[in-house]
Formats: structure tokens, C-alpha cells, sequence
């Protein structure tokens, strides 16, 4: 059972890690692709970590918008499942 959760928190860093920023980086790249926004507000959308450039520049609520929202959820929820295991080693770190 415990190897179960060290597994699930080690695969859930990696799907946080490399799907998630992946995923959502292109569909912000989609948005300001489809949109045609200026350079600046492009590049704030695109490069502005944790979506704030994205929030801030996107305001009307369509299809896509709806659909980034809830991916965000998703890698939120497992990146602190990943984040469960950085807090184990901690811990068993300190214990030893």
C-alpha cells in the first residue's frame, strides 16, 4: 500500500510536470493564436506563470476558457498530490 502512494505521488509530479505545463501552455498559444491579440498581451497570456496573464487579459467565457479552467483544477489537485511526497521525504528525512 505504501509503495502505491509513493508511486501515485511520483506519477502525478510528472503528469503536473510535463502534461500540465505542456497542456495548458498550448491552449494559451491556441487562444492567442485564434484571437489575434497584440504582442504585449500575447506575450503576457503565454509567459506569465500560474495563468495570471491569462486571467487577466481573457475575460469573456467561452468553450475553450471553460475547458482551461477546469485543466487548471485537475493540475492543481495533482500537483498537490505530488506534492504529498515531497512532504514524506522531508519528513523521513528529518525522523532518521
Amino acid at each position: 500500500m505504501f509503495e502505491l502512494i509513493v508511486a501515485l505521488s511520483i506519477y502525478a509530479f510528472w503528469f503536473s510536470l510535463i502534461i500540465g505545463s505542456l497542456t495548458l501552455f498550448l491552449i494559451r498559444l491556441y487562444i492567442v493564436i485564434i484571437k489575434k491579440l497584440d504582442f504585449k498581451k500575447a506575450s503576457m497570456i503565454l509567459w506569465i506563470p500560474c495563468s495570471i496573464g491569462f486571467y487577466l487579459n481573457i475575460k469573456e467565457e467561452s468553450q475553450l476558457t471553460k475547458i482551461y479552467k477546469s485543466l487548471v483544477i485537475i493540475f492543481f489537485v495533482s500537483t498537490f498530490i505530488a506534492s504529498l511526497f515531497i512532504l514524506y521525504i522531508h519528513l523521513e528525512l528529518n525522523i532518521i
